[in-house]
C-alpha cells in the first residue's frame, strides 16, 4: 500500500473514508497497467494542484482523478461506464457531486466529444495534458500504451494507434481550454504528427 497515496486520497476524502482509498490504490496497481498506473494518477494529482488557482470545486477534480481510470482493462469497451459507476456509487452521499463525478469520467472515453466547461474542461485537458509534455515524457507515454497490448502484434496496434493519432490531430486544436492549448497545443501536435509518422513506417516507440 502506497502510504503517500493514501496521505493523499486522506487529504481530500478524510480518514473514514481509508477502506475505499485502499481499494482505489489497489486498483491502481494492478499489474495490466503500464501506462495507466500509480504514475499517472501522481501525475495528474500534481497537475491538479499545479493548476489549483484555475480550479473552483477542487474536490470534484480531485474525485475526478481517483476514479477515472479506476477500472482499467486494456481493450475493454466499457472502462469510462465502470469507472463512472465505482464513483457514482462511493460518493452516493453527495449526489450531485456523485453525478458530476461520472458525467465526465464517460467524457474521457472521447476527450473532445461532448459538452465541457469550467472544472470539467480542466479535467478532461489534464487528463490528456502528457500529449504536450517534453519529447522525452512523451516517448514513455507512447511506449506505455504499447505495452498495455503485448498480445497484439505490432501492425495492428500500429494500425489502431495511428487511427487515435489521425484523429487528434484532424482537430483544429488539441485542448479545450485556453490555458491548456496556449501551453501545450502546440508541442502536442508536435508529439502526435512525429509518432504518427513513426507509426505509418511500422516503428513502435520506445521509452
Amino acid at each position: 500500500m502506497s502510504v503517500p497515496l493514501l496521505r493523499r486520497w486522506r487529504a481530500l476524502a478524510g480518514e473514514s473514508a481509508d477502506p475505499l482509498g485502499e481499494a482505489l490504490i489497489r486498483a491502481w496497481a494492478e499489474p495490466q497497467r503500464r501506462y495507466h498506473d500509480q504514475s499517472h494518477l501522481i501525475w495528474l494529482l500534481d497537475e491538479a494542484d499545479r493548476r489549483r488557482a484555475l480550479i473552483r470545486d477542487f474536490a470534484f477534480v480531485g474525485y475526478a482523478v481517483w476514479f477515472h481510470d479506476a477500472v482499467y482493462q486494456p481493450g475493454r469497451l466499457d472502462n469510462e461506464t465502470l469507472s463512472a459507476d465505482w464513483a457514482r456509487t462511493s460518493l452516493a452521499h453527495d449526489a450531485d457531486l456523485a453525478g458530476r463525478v461520472a458525467h465526465v469520467i464517460k467524457q474521457t472515453k472521447e476527450h473532445a466529444a461532448g459538452e465541457a466547461d469550467g472544472d470539467a474542461a480542466l479535467f478532461l485537458d489534464m487528463d490528456v495534458a502528457i500529449l504536450g509534455a517534453p519529447w522525452e515524457a512523451y516517448c514513455a507515454y507512447a511506449a506505455g500504451i504499447r505495452r498495455e497490448y503485448p498480445h497484439i502484434p505490432d501492425p495492428t496496434f500500429a494500425a489502431g494507434r495511428g487511427a487515435f493519432l489521425e484523429k487528434q490531430l484532424s482537430h483544429p486544436r488539441t485542448f479545450r481550454t485556453d490555458p491548456y492549448e496556449a501551453d501545450l497545443g502546440e508541442a502536442a501536435r508536435a508529439n502526435m504528427r512525429w509518432e504518427f509518422e513513426e507509426m505509418r513506417k511500422g516503428r513502435m516507440v520506445k521509452a
